[in-house]
Formats: structure tokens, C-alpha cells, sequence
């Protein structure tokens, strides 16, 4: 024992000499061996930059010696929008504003409202919510000049993950009601960065809205693409009160069972009226941050790949090519190319797929223009279409209406920018005909319940196939009867509907949705959802 323990003693003290030795004041460092270099300086002072012998940060043009960015130069935008890059190759002062909003926003395509917490462009009052917050664009080595504006309830503030500096600028942007404070920042890594809301009870200021993301370009600009889209993944935790109202639900928060996954605050986002359209050969860049709050995002493109990958959203790195799905960690981002092949609808979802069919992690990009059989060709199994009605026939509306979901979020004035993806020009309507003597009774299972030749008929038709965001209206034309849509799994109810009247539901999420008449159960219908 007592030999091991001396053996043990002079390998200790052999090594407390090596380091001694290799620490010491003076002491020459192996070679190889990476050192701190003195904080580079420039004509006016210091810049505070370390420059390792392996840094990757740029060399910084001294502070005093900053201008403002060139006027009309555009460094924000709304989602799904991308501000232009910046065609300036110097560094500059970038000046941002935004206010604090708290409102309440439609998170589905039906109507149903949620209180949020987010951020807009200071004095635009025609924005009431602000979830997600305004993309911001700058270039590396930029000082960003942030303001923030507190016109909510509660202290708010700025957690920005590309400043460095205490708690990414969230100390000092901490501001009280009725209060504004600015923080200047140098951008010093490229790549698309989440902000967020670090105040109080930061969990529950996430989920309920205050986030966003900031673009920070490098020096060497990225290949110029077609069209830019700026998307966040986050999650929505509900509850609901007696009277119908959600609310947060905190508990649901902690436990990580959000009641919503979605794609730029709301269900139905980047779908239908509200999806991107390109061209056959178009390259679209995606700017995607998952803000989480807890939930990690598998971003995928169903019937397409990324063609490039800039994985983790770093800019100096080399991006992956044909890629299928992205791991994109809470609170992280990624950059990924998108070519259009073929003419399709793309969709985009968190391939935890679930979230997508259940919880709405769903995006649509409609490409149109000319096949190509050298890359895909279809042979289907031909199908008769079965006779129907004028009124029972899908009406398409093709004026392009803008969706007031979308009005709401766009400052009046302002114009798409140059590059951004539009939004697609029409929406499918169906209708449904509640049919005269609906109400006679037929025996529960009988064999043509979902058959076109259903005798009596009730709904018609009976069992409906639709694209993902498309909207049905049900009109009960059995005279001197009431009836009722009322959905299976709950999510959806007519009420009780008098001869002549109609109802219509928006379908913002894929699967089979069986319904039935409360008063007649025995009249059942189905309508199919699909997201292609």
C-alpha cells in the first residue's frame, strides 16, 4: 500500500511540474499551440475584437467611424416576407425600433382567437399582434442600434442570440410600461439568429409570442436566389375557460403538451390563400427559426429535398446538399435551398408528423408551369367521376382576395420586398347539400351510409374529398327540418341550422372528419382532408 502510494505521489507531482512548467510567466507555449492575441486596434481606439490566431470574426471598422446604413436601405420585414439584402460591402449602423403589442390573434383559419404577446415595427398601428416578431436583416460586422418600445401591460424586453453582451442585450432592454430603451450591438457572426422575450417568466412570454429571428449576412454574400422566405416553428399551450375564450394553460407549458404547433403564429399560416408561389426552376431560400418554446422541429419538404443546407443556420460554413429532413434544435435555425423541380404543391411540416396532422406544423409552396416526365411522371388509377348537381360542384374563387390574417400583419404602404415569395392566387370553396328529407331514418351500419347512392339521401355529397385549407359550406335545404354539423371528434359544430340557412368551416388540418345531425344521427357524412 505504501509503494502504491508513493508511486502515486511522484506521477502527481511530476505532472503539478509539467503544468507549472508549461503555465510559467515566460514560458515559451509549445509550437502549434493557439494564444490570445492583444485586442486588435484601428486608427480611433480600440475595437474590442479578440483576434485568435483561428478567428473567424471579421476585422472591425472602428465605432467612431461608423455611418448610419445608407437611406433606403430596408432591414425589416413581416413574415413570411425577407427584407432585400443590403447591396453596401462596408460596415454601418443599423437602426431597428420596435414596439411591444399585446392583442389577441386568429391562431386558426376558423376564427378562434388567442391573447399574444409580441413585437412590431414602432408606430404601426395597423399591426395588433405581433407574433412572430418582424425579421431583421443586417450585415456581419454591423452595430445594430436596437429601441424598444414597451406599449404592453408588463415589463418586456430583447434577448437578441447574435449580440454578445449580457443576456444578448436583455438587461438593458428591459423596459416597464410606457418606457423605451436602445442598446447598440456589433453583429460579429453571421447566420440567422432567434430573438425572443427573456422577462419574468420567460417560458411563458416565449410561448405566448414574443419572438422572431435576425438575419446577419457575411461578408461574402450568399448565391442570389429567386425568391426568400422567413418562417418560425413555435408552439402554443391552451387551455379553456367556461365561456369558450382560450388562455394560456402554464401547467401544459411545464409538461412540454403544446395544443398547437405552427408555422408563423397561426394554423393555416402558410397555407391555402396564404401559401408562397414560384415558377418550375425557381430557388427559394427558407430563413427558419424554431423559437420551440421546448419542441424540437424536423423540417422536411414532402415531395422535394433541400438542395442546400446551411445546417444550424451558420453562414460560415460550407452548406450540406440534397438533404431530406433538417434537425432544427429550440432556439436554433437553419438556412436551406428549395429548387422547384416539377409543378406540385410542396408541403412543408415538422415530420413529427403528428404536429403537423394534429396540431397544424404545416406550409404549402404551389409551383406551377411545365412538367418534366425526365424527372416525374405519374400513371394514376383512372376514376370515374361521379354525376352531380351544379351546387354540389367545387367553386373556385380566383380573385385573389388577401386574406384579412394577412392584412393585419402587413403596415399599409409598405411593399412586398423584391425577391419575396407571393402568396398564392385562389381558394377552393365546396359546398354540401343538406337534402330534402334528410331527416328519414335509416337504420345505424346500414352498407350505403358513404356510398354516392346512399337512399334516403342526408348530406350530398356524403363523403367529400378536399385540399388541405379548403372551405365547405352546408346548407339545409329539407324543408321545415333543422339539422346540424356537427363533427365526430368535436371540432367543429353548425349549431342547429333552420331551412335556407347555411354554415361554412375552413379545414386547416389533414385527416378524415366524420360529422353527423345531433337531432337525426342516423344522417352522417365525411369530408377528407388532404395535403396534396
Amino acid at each position: 500500500m505504501n509503494v502504491a502510494r508513493a508511486i502515486a505521489l511522484v506521477v502527481i507531482a511530476v505532472f503539478l511540474v509539467g503544468c507549472t512548467a508549461r503555465h510559467a510567466p515566460g514560458t515559451p507555449a509549445p509550437s502549434g499551440a493557439a494564444q490570445a492575441s492583444p485586442a486588435a486596434t484601428g486608427d480611433g481606439g480600440a475595437t474590442g475584437q479578440v483576434a485568435a490566431a483561428d478567428s473567424v470574426l471579421p476585422q472591425l471598422t472602428p465605432k467612431a467611424q461608423l455611418q448610419p446604413m445608407p437611406a433606403g436601405e430596408v432591414n425589416v420585414a413581416y413574415a413570411p416576407n425577407v427584407p432585400p439584402a443590403a447591396t453596401r460591402t462596408n460596415q454601418a449602423i443599423v437602426d431597428v425600433h420596435f414596439d411591444v403589442v399585446e392583442g389577441a390573434k386568429a391562431i386558426d383559419l376558423n376564427g378562434v382567437t388567442y391573447t399574444t404577446w409580441g413585437y412590431r415595427l414602432h408606430g404601426d398601428s395597423q399591426v395588433t399582434t405581433g407574433t412572430p416578431g418582424p425579421m431583421i436583416r443586417a450585415r456581419v460586422g454591423d452595430i445594430l442600434r436596437f429601441t424598444l418600445t414597451n406599449d404592453g401591460t408588463m415589463p418586456h424586453n430583447v434577448d437578441f442570440h447574435a449580440v454578445t453582451g449580457q443576456g444578448g442585450g436583455a438587461k438593458d432592454l428591459t423596459v416597464a410600461p410606457g418606457q423605451s430603451a436602445t442598446i447598440e450591438a456589433r453583429l460579429l457572426y453571421p447566420g440567422i439568429f432567434m430573438y425572443h422575450c427573456a422577462a419574468g417568466d420567460v417560458p411563458d412570454h416565449i410561448s405566448q409570442g414574443m419572438y422572431g429571428g435576425i438575419l446577419v449576412d457575411p461578408e461574402t454574400p450568399l448565391p442570389k436566389v429567386e425568391h426568400e422566405l422567413y418562417i418560425v416553428q413555435s408552439e402554443v399551450y391552451t387551455t379553456k375557460e367556461a365561456n369558450g375564450n382560450l388562455i394560456t394553460d402554464r401547467a401544459a407549458i411545464t409538461n412540454e403538451t403544446p395544443t398547437y404547433v405552427v408555422f408563423n403564429g397561426a394554423v393555416g399560416s402558410l397555407t391555402g390563400a396564404n401559401a408562397p408561389k414560384v415558377q418550375v426552376g425557381d430557388t427559394t431560400r427558407i430563413y427558419f427559426v424554431n423559437a420551440g418554446l421546448n419542441l424540437d422541429s424536423n423540417f422536411h419538404p414532402i415531395g422535394s429535398h433541400w438542395d442546400r443546407v446551411w445546417e444550424d443556420g451558420g453562414l460560415l460554413n460550407a452548406p450540406l446538399r440534397g438533404i431530406q429532413t433538417v434537425l432544427v434544435p429550440a432556439g436554433g435555425g437553419t438556412v436551406v435551398d428549395l429548387v422547384a423541380q416539377v409543378p406540385q404543391t410542396i408541403v412543408l411540416v415538422d415530420h413529427a408528423l403528428a404536429r403537423a396532422f394534429d396540431k397544424g406544423a404545416i406550409g404549402q409552396i404551389v409551383v406551377t408551369g411545365d412538367p418534366n416526365p425526365e424527372i416525374y411522371q405519374g400513371f394514376p388509377v383512372p376514376s370515374i367521376a361521379p354525376s352531380a348537381s351544379p351546387s354540389d360542384e367545387p367553386s373556385v374563387d380566383v380573385s385573389s382576395p388577401v386574406p384579412s390574417a394577412m392584412a393585419s400583419s402587413t403596415p399599409s404602404g409598405s411593399a412586398v420586398p423584391a425577391g419575396s415569395a407571393s402568396p398564392a392566387a385562389s381558394v377552393t370553396n365546396y359546398t354540401v347539400n343538406i337534402a330534402v328529407g334528410a331527416s328519414t331514418y335509416q337504420p345505424d351500419g346500414a352498407g350505403d351510409e358513404y356510398a354516392d347512392s346512399e337512399n334516403p339521401p342526408d348530406y350530398v355529397p356524403n363523403v367529400l374529398m378536399i385540399p388541405l385549407g379548403a372551405t365547405v359550406t352546408w346548407t339545409n335545404n329539407d324543408s321545415d327540418m333543422v339539422h346540424t354539423v356537427t363533427a365526430a371528434d368535436g371540432s367543429f359544430d353548425s349549431g342547429m341550422l333552420q331551412f335556407g340557412q347555411s354554415w361554412s368551416y375552413t379545414f386547416d388540418k389533414p385527416g378524415d372528419f366524420d360529422y353527423a345531425c345531433t337531432p337525426h344521427p342516423w344522417m352522417r357524412g365525411r369530408v377528407s382532408v388532404m395535403m396534396h
